[in-house]
């Protein structure tokens, strides 16, 4: 069993809606416990690589969840019709 630091700082940010929506998508995606765990793993991220490169991925990453549901919706749109 793994055991778990003990965690005692606590950041909060502030999310549109949309951008909720795509976390929480992205958390489902990825099979995360958690909003907390993957923001904690997405913050690892960043601070283990010093190039920049991170940052850039999952900024891309990022878009191409929010363009695949701006397609979804599109879809849905057109089957009502």
């Amino acid at each position: 069993m793994t055991v778990m630091k003990r965690r005692s700082k606590m950041i909060s940010v502030r999310l549109s809606e949309q951008e909720y929506r795509n976390l929480v998508a992205l958390c489902e995606q990825r099979g995360a416990r958690s909003l907390s765990d993957l923001a904690r793993d997405a913050m690892s991220g960043l601070l283990s690589d010093g190039n920049g490169k991170a940052v850039e991925v999952e900024r891309l990453q990022g878009r191409v969840m929010e363009l695949e549901n701006e397609v979804r919706r599109l879809a849905r749109m057109l089957e009502r019709d």
